[in-house]
């Protein structure tokens, strides 16, 4: 079934509401790399990079966090 126009406008103003974009420039052969590695490891480039920031967020407040105790 296709997408009606309403439903795509209405998915437009909730990404616009919900979601920040991040512009992120890179090397061909970084993103080569990088390409080759999601596809080996069947993750995609977006999901990989969410995962590492989250990752990277929640080690530094456990570290952060440790330092309080």
């Amino acid at each position: 079934m296709a997408t009606s126009k309403a439903q795509v406008e209405a998915t437009l103003r909730y990404k616009a509401k919900a979601y920040k974009r991040i512009p992120l420039d890179i090397r061909i052969e970084e993103y080569e790399a990088l390409k080759h590695y999601t596809d080996k490891t069947g993750e995609s480039i977006n999901g990989f990079i969410r995962r590492i920031i989250k990752e990277n967020i929640e080690s530094e407040e456990i570290s952060h966090n440790k330092g309080r105790q």
